[in-house]
């Protein structure tokens, strides 16, 4: 199993938040991608290039700053 990309936890609520921004649907449209694309990166799938890209010049962030990469978990060997 590869390690993915994905989204900070609660970010797209936190930039809705702070920006003022209405709802769900004008964030995604702004980021350029529809709402179910957004809902399923905010509950973990991984994101496009292209959505990476987006987000970061929409919010001018870094992408370390919102993204985080998840390793898959290591068995043990007894």
């Amino acid at each position: 199993m590869e390690a993915k990309l994905q989204i900070r936890p609660g970010l797209l609520e936190r930039l809705r938040a702070i920006g003022g921004i209405s709802s769900e649907e004008v964030q995604a449209r702004m980021i350029g991608v529809d709402r179910t694309t957004l809902r399923r990166i905010d509950k973990g799938a991984p994101p496009s290039s292209a959505f990476i890209a987006q987000m970061v010049v929409t919010y001018g962030m870094g992408i370390g700053e919102m993204f985080e990469v998840i390793r898959p978990s290591e068995r043990l060997v007894a």
